[in-house]
């Protein structure tokens, strides 16, 4: 599925940018050649100019002359004095006729003329849609004889040099389709990546979860069974294995779904002030009965003097505290100090909640993978999910807050859940 969403987004934007580079491509052609004929009519005008002049001054005109500059001009100039052609005798002479008044003469082989744009002199000659010739007549009264003047410059060097502006664009044209199909491959590529690491977390996500629920079940059933067999004195050993599967079962599936809430759209808060001391010692209340019955010596420390009320949800961040005292007492040996404690650098901005203790730690290789889902380390005895660290870290994220491991001085581990005092939820 990934690699045809690539290939189809790749066809499209290639689609979609290869007619704007055609269009961008073709209005930048049009413009090039419009320029061209521009400058070819600008330069046409001017050398005309310069040879009326040229044989309004002289008296005696040769055909040596009128070849030389036929040839810096590079068209043919025609010279009708009383209606006799002057000097051009041979095959080209046939291309005009003469002309008896001053308006605009009618040339042969079919051609049409019409005005050249900015111009009321020169005109343009048409064979069907594309001009071939530029054309300029000039009337003349010198020594009691009417000279008419006609310049005829063909435009054939103008569309060789066209074809060849085409040929070069259809070769960048083409060398730029290639590169964007290549572009375009590459992009969507790295546009579609999050998506294929989407797919393969949630394969292994399911996964994960599959497995995990596998095991209670198979536990309950296995218990239901033996249950019905067992007399009614074995069966409240049997009721108690399955309720406590059962109840493992429903906090995974709880995380499970705090977690997919947090993927989707974000953790939905119910932010209110919260007088965090009061909060701290409520949980500390509810957990020292379960951490006397595992030997774990539980304290508290609170700041001796009043601080601010925090705005968060009391809900999320009890049980964030949950997560990391029921950790804390899992993980370590029965005879540990586990402390829980309230402090801040700075109760204008934020404020920290703490647990430490003093067990084995963490070893340097897990600590980079302790938040992952479903990573539990040497946890497969404890009847964890690895996914406790997972959700309390969406949570401190959804508070605009963070949850970070701390290596202490005197050994074992401590988690550092920083809250701002202020929360403000987009």
């Amino acid at each position: 599925m990934y690699r045809k969403v690539r290939i189809h987004l790749t066809i499209l934007f290639t689609f979609v940018t290869s007619v704007l580079l055609i269009a961008l491509l073709s209005v930048s052609f049009y413009l090039s050649v419009r320029q061209q004929f521009s400058l070819q009519l600008s330069s046409f005008t001017g050398q005309t100019q310069t040879v009326v002049e040229s044989i309004s001054e002289h008296n005696i005109l040769t055909s040596a002359w009128l070849t030389s500059k036929e040839e810096a001009a590079g068209f043919r100039i025609y010279l009708w004095d009383n209606d006799v052609e002057l000097f051009h005798n041979h095959a080209h002479s046939n291309l005009i006729q003469p002309a008896y008044s001053c308006y605009l003469p009618v040339l042969t082989e079919g051609r049409t003329l019409k005005p050249a744009a900015g111009s009321q002199d020169i005109y343009v000659g048409y064979h069907g849609i594309l001009p071939e010739i530029l054309y300029y007549h000039k009337l003349l009264v010198k020594n009691d004889s009417v000279l008419h003047i006609y310049f005829l410059q063909s435009l054939d060097p103008l569309y060789d040099h066209v074809k060849t502006g085409l040929l070069l664009y259809i070769i960048l044209l083409v060398g730029s389709e290639c590169l964007l199909t290549l572009f375009c491959w590459y992009f969507t590529g790295r546009l579609s990546k999050p998506l294929l690491d989407s797919q393969i977390s949630q394969n292994r996500f399911i996964a994960s979860v599959s497995h995990e629920l596998r095991t209670p079940l198979a536990v309950i059933l296995a218990n239901a069974s033996a249950c019905e067999k067992a007399p009614a004195a074995e069966q409240k050993n049997f009721f108690q294995v399955i309720a406590r599967e059962g109840a493992q079962m429903s906090t995974m599936l709880e995380q499970l779904l705090t977690l997919s809430r947090a993927d989707s759209h974000g953790l939905a808060l119910h932010i209110e002030e919260t007088d965090l001391q009061t909060l701290l010692l409520e949980t500390y209340e509810n957990f020292l009965p379960l951490a006397r019955e595992s030997a774990h010596r539980l304290t508290i420390r609170l700041p001796e003097t009043d601080i601010p009320l925090c705005n968060c949800d009391s809900s999320r961040i009890r049980q964030v505290c949950h997560i990391l005292l029921h950790n804390a007492l899992s993980y370590t040996p029965a005879g540990s100090s586990i402390l829980l404690f309230l402090d801040s650098v700075s109760y204008e901005k934020e404020i920290s909640i703490g647990v430490q203790d003093d067990g084995p730690g963490i070893p340097a290789e897990e600590q980079g993978k302790i938040f992952e889902r479903f990573y539990r380390g040497r946890s497969e005895e404890k009847g964890h999910h690895g996914l406790g660290l997972a959700v309390a870290k969406e949570i401190a994220a959804a508070h605009k807050g963070t949850l970070s491991l701390k290596n202490p001085e005197g050994g074992g581990a401590l988690f550092v859940l920083t809250l701002p005092l202020r929360c403000e939820l987009p």
